[in-house]
């Protein structure tokens, strides 16, 4: 079944869809953050879309727009009914057989590490090898010291699980906003 011959039927689809959620969850889009819903630049899009883009890059903080729709299409992703009838992810695919800006703010609402910070990457890193160094050498040493398996596994285990909420405290320390 293809509910979207063109590119542009998918597109506007799916920023009707978007939309009607941040209506929905009473998120004020300007006229300026709604057209640039349908931007690209080897596709169509609206016609007055190069002064758009223009007024876009002079008032606007990209990065705080991509977050913004991001959270509107995650709450779109959240709701019981949001592609009950497959239409949404149809929409996505017809898109991706061509360059849309869309494509880049639905694909940054999914992923959890899009928005994770070079800093938060870096100390997961961290927090990863400090797992290792410490609990690899714990191991042994408790299992060396004790000749009841059971107590071994068993201090083994906290000790992991010890290590575990640390690492978790340190990379989700601070208050996210």
């Amino acid at each position: 079944m293809n509910r979207f011959d063109t590119g542009r039927d998918a597109k506007e689809y799916l920023i009707h869809r978007i939309l009607a959620q941040a209506d929905r969850d009473g998120v004020s889009l300007s006229d300026i953050e709604r057209k640039m819903l349908y931007f690209s630049e080897t596709c169509w899009t609206l016609p007055d879309m190069m002064a758009v883009n223009q007024a876009f890059d002079q008032k606007y903080d990209q990065d705080e727009y991509e977050n913004k729709i991001g959270q509107i299409v995650q709450r779109l992703r959240e709701q019981p009914d949001y592609d009950r009838d497959g239409a949404w992810d149809e929409a996505v695919r017809r898109l991706r057989k061509e360059d849309h800006y869309l494509l880049v703010l639905i694909d940054g609402a999914g992923s959890g590490s899009a928005n994770l910070s070079r800093w938060e990457i870096v100390k997961l890193i961290f927090a990863g090898a400090f797992v290792v160094a410490v609990f690899l050498p714990l191991s042994f040493f408790v299992d060396s010291h004790t000749s009841n398996p059971i107590y071994s596994k068993l201090t083994g285990g906290i000790g992991l699980l010890a290590l575990v909420a640390l690492v978790w405290f340190i990379v989700n320390g601070r208050p996210r906003d």
